[in-house]
């Protein structure tokens, strides 16, 4: 068995070139680490949140342009008539934890679209990309169907209520961490 000593002196000379050297490579992660605590997740304020979801959202209507799109207020105000009928475009798992209420499935529009026929059709998700593509879809067969843009996560944002299996609640399924953009007040699930 070979044995390799090292005297002091190199030993101290090579941590006291290697210390700062690991510093700067450590200090941005070290300092990332401390930001965002155990979860890895950054803690955003509301605000910031806010911003973040409308960078993604111009984003989906750049990927969308053909897709119309209404705001959480024009469909509060479509609500107030009985104008509208809310498709929720997401899948079951996320529609299990909430759903803004009164919204109905793609599945139960799809089964009788004339039903529908004299009211403003909006889908939505959870940002607007998957209900911008389930309104082109439908817009492409013929039938109106316009994107909240948003989504849940500016529906949340302006505290438009959600309601679950249990009745009001502050639950949401936000699809996955990149998502994780709803304001503080409520527990999100991915």
């Amino acid at each position: 068995m070979e044995r390799h000593t090292v005297d002091s002196t190199s030993a101290s000379a090579a941590t006291s070139t290697l210390a700062p050297k690991l510093a700067l490579v450590l200090a941005p992660t070290l300092a990332l680490f401390a930001a965002t605590g155990c979860a890895g997740q950054a803690r955003l304020t509301d605000e910031e949140k806010l911003a973040r979801v409308e960078e993604m959202v111009e984003e989906v209507e750049r990927r969308f342009p053909e897709v119309e799109a209404v705001t959480v207020e024009e469909v509060g105000r479509l609500l107030e008539t009985g104008s509208v009928v809310l498709v929720d475009a997401r899948a079951e798992r996320e529609r299990e934890i909430s759903w803004i209420p009164g919204a109905i499935t793609s599945e139960e529009f799809e089964q009788d679209p004339d039903r529908y026929a004299d009211l403003t059709v909006v889908a939505y998700c959870t940002i607007g990309h998957r209900s911008s593509e389930y309104a082109k879809r439908q817009n492409d067969k013929g039938r109106r169907v316009l994107n909240l843009r948003g989504s849940l996560l500016s529906w949340a944002h302006a505290g438009a209520p959600l309601v679950g299996p249990d009745g009001p609640t502050t639950r949401l399924h936000v699809y996955g961490k990149t998502w994780d953009l709803a304001p503080a007040r409520y527990e999100t699930i991915w």
